[in-house]
């Protein structure tokens, strides 16, 4: 199995608040996970990497017992807590916070958690997209509640306004969903620098055919550009191939 995962800081950002992680377990898995950080200055580049920071040293060590659920739900929620220690004992960090997905992956299956409006997709080996995650975003409730439609939600001024982010209140609810996945398939983890800007269709384009994960990577991250590149843009692809070991395609 590969992957590949790219971060990039857009045409009109002047920090990159965006931070991935990608990483193979002793477990025969891989850990993805991608955090969008928003606050004043450089704290939501401070958020993305204290989530990173927590998410990796929960998943990494220990808990080799628990299921995948349990355990990117427990690191979420540490990753919370120590945003929002930290934004409380440093005042110029008041009021940061992040998005978050992570995705734990195996040979059968595909965990996946997260808190916010950063996405995770399937596509089948028979070129079938489905969105793993469902946005936590004001535009996103408006739609469920059938006052929204999503074309009017696409150009909507609060379309960034999020429901539910990491760091901002001492606890937080996780989605958590388990997805199978077999050779031929892809899973996208991303932040909304790609989402908000390049629809479904684009996307599923760009994943289509045979190139290595990393060119597709390069493609997504491409298309954001093209479109404007107004946000930090953050991609990770991982193939499922039929082999036992992860392999990094960078």
């Amino acid at each position: 199995m590969r992957f590949a995962a790219k971060s990039d800081i857009g045409l009109v950002r002047k920090l990159n608040q965006d931070a991935y992680l990608v990483h193979p377990t002793d477990r025969d898995s891989c850990i993805v996970v991608v955090a969008d950080g928003m606050g004043g200055s450089a704290a939501g580049e401070v958020a993305s990497a204290l989530a990173l920071r927590a998410m990796e040293e929960e998943l990494t060590n220990g808990g080799a017992s628990d299921s995948a659920e349990a355990r990117l739900s427990r690191a979420i929620r540490s990753a919370n807590s120590e945003i929002y220690h930290q934004a409380a004992l440093v005042p110029a960090y008041s009021g940061m916070g992040t998005t978050i997905v992570a995705a734990e992956l195996d040979a059968r299956q595909a965990v996946v958690a997260h808190v916010g409006d950063s996405r995770a997709y399937h596509l089948s080996a028979q070129g079938v997209l489905t969105q793993l995650t469902d946005d936590h975003s004001l535009v996103n409730e408006l739609i469920r509640r059938g006052q929204l439609s999503p074309s009017e939600a696409a150009g909507h001024p609060q379309r960034h306004v999020l429901t539910r982010s990491l760091g901002t209140l001492p606890n937080v609810a996780v989605d958590v969903k388990s997805w199978s996945w077999m050779p031929g398939d892809l899973i996208l983890v991303c932040s909304d620098g790609l989402t908000s800007y390049v629809d479904d269709a684009a996307i599923r384009d760009s994943l289509l055919g045979d190139r290595p994960p990393a060119d597709k990577v390069s493609a997504l991250v491409a298309a954001a550009l093209r479109a404007g590149g107004y946000d930090n843009i953050t991609v990770a692809v991982l193939a499922h191939d039929g082999e036992a070991k992860w392999r990094d395609c960078d």
